[in-house]
């Protein structure tokens, strides 16, 4: 039977780096839009809360069907509010809507990732029989040929490390790019963890689909890649 999938769409107003990021303009669509339009195009995903502290965003998202508004609460919008609250709020509010098997935790600052993004997530997690997968990227850089600096040192032992290998010939890394998690519902409210180390995959997405908006720089990067698809 088809699991039922929630996806929870977290978008505080507060962005240090770049003020009201979720609400500004994409390609002519608000950033948290672009979360909106892949989930509504998605096979699986058959309801969405939109949990946040901006009446713009909750406005936004009541134009999508199936999208519930859940206004946070003042302190789970503050800096030092975690995700994982943020999340186990909006399954607590789900619990009146529906009983999922799935909850899908969807950031808006992916809005490059897409409906076939999340369907191969959450069709990876089905064959699988996984409790969690999680949505990664190959590194751009090799953290080989990376160091901290905080002394002489560190650089000095940095470069006699070095070797004459070629950056095409290293070992591939692969880091999580904040775009896709699921996790089964039942395992999140017993271990009230966003991540375990039983029954957990990678899913795998391409550089272009894991940008993640963070800097002014990162938007116009997206604005661009955007264009051109």
């Amino acid at each position: 039977m088809k699991p039922k999938v929630l996806a929870i769409v977290p978008a505080r107003a507060g962005s240090k780096r770049l003020p009201q990021k979720n609400i500004k303009l994409l390609n002519g669509l608000p950033l948290i839009s672009h979360t909106f339009e892949a989930i509504k195009k998605s096979q699986y995903i058959s309801a969405t809360i939109a949990t946040s502290d901006c009446s713009e965003v909750l406005e936004i998202s009541s134009h999508y069907a199936n999208t519930y508004q859940l206004k946070r609460p003042a302190e789970l919008a503050s800096d030092t509010a975690s995700s994982l609250d943020v999340l186990l709020h909006a399954v607590d509010f789900a619990s009146s809507i529906d009983e999922f098997d799935i909850i899908c935790l969807l950031q808006p600052t992916s809005p490059l990732r897409t409906a076939q993004d999340i369907d191969n997530a959450i069709s990876l997690y089905i064959e699988r029989q996984a409790k969690g997968v999680v949505s990664m990227t190959k590194c751009e850089h090799s953290p080989l040929w990376s160091t901290s600096l905080e002394t002489d040192s560190d650089f000095k032992e940095f470069i006699k490390s070095l070797s004459n290998t070629r950056s095409q010939d290293l070992k591939a890394f692969y880091q999580l790019n904040g775009a896709i998690y699921l996790i089964e519902r039942k395992t999140l409210l017993a271990s009230k963890k966003l991540f375990l180390d039983n029954d957990y995959y990678p899913f795998i997405m391409s550089p272009e689909s894991s940008i993640d908006i963070d800097t002014k720089l990162d938007f116009m990067f997206a604005e661009l890649v955007l264009k051109e698809r």
